[in-house]
């Protein structure tokens, strides 16, 4: 069964999946407002004006029940100082395993309701979440559970909240999975850098 542009909620975010030729990019948006059932009024999180004449676009965005959907091949053209997009066919959930991780190493700050900030590390990020580790196990947090971690590196400021989704007991650690909830205006540039320098790491 597909999956209708106006299921995403007004005020939600997206991703547009850019590409042409051997080159890609990931933009930010949130919905403004649905048109029609296949049309939205979108803002897209970026400081120059975007043409998207010659490139595909792929539109994903989170799902009623926080799986990813993907609307394939969707049109995009300027209006005022927004954007219109149009998906011609319906979207299909997206496998989020998809998303490559990337190791990151990083201590970052914490930040949770009801608690003070502490210092966590950063396991990996990706697109659509990021893990992190507590070797001391003595976190206790539940699924469910919402915090931020902020942090700069690279040049790059991440500030990213998730919601916890996935527990792994291990014998060294307990690892934290989160699905991201915001917006972070230097993550797709940031995990670009940083798989580049990965690379080179291991050439």
């Amino acid at each position: 069964m597909g999956h209708i542009l106006s299921e995403v909620a007004e005020g939600n975010r997206f991703v547009l999946h850019i590409s042409a030729d051997n080159n890609s990019l990931d933009l930010y948006g949130i919905v403004k407002r649905h048109l029609k059932e296949n049309i939205a009024l979108i803002t897209i999180l970026y400081n120059q004006r975007l043409s998207f004449e010659n490139v595909h676009v792929d539109m994903e965005a989170m799902g009623e029940d926080s799986i990813p959907i993907m609307w394939r091949n969707v049109k995009v053209v300027a209006y005022k100082e927004d954007y219109i997009v149009q998906a011609p066919t319906d979207g299909v959930k997206h496998n989020r395993r998809g998303c490559f991780r990337v190791a990151i190493g990083i201590v970052a700050q914490m930040r949770s309701s009801g608690n003070g900030a502490k210092h966590v590390l950063v396991k990996d990020i990706s697109l659509t979440g990021f893990a992190i580790a507590d070797r001391k196990k003595e976190l206790e947090l539940s699924k469910g559970t919402l915090l931020s971690i902020y942090f700069e590196d690279a040049g790059c400021v991440i500030d990213l909240t998730g919601k916890l989704v996935r527990i792994e007991e291990r014998e060294e650690m307990t690892v934290y999975g989160f699905e991201t909830i915001n917006l972070c205006r230097d993550l797709s540039s940031y995990l670009s850098l940083k798989q580049r320098r990965n690379r080179t790491r291991l050439d």
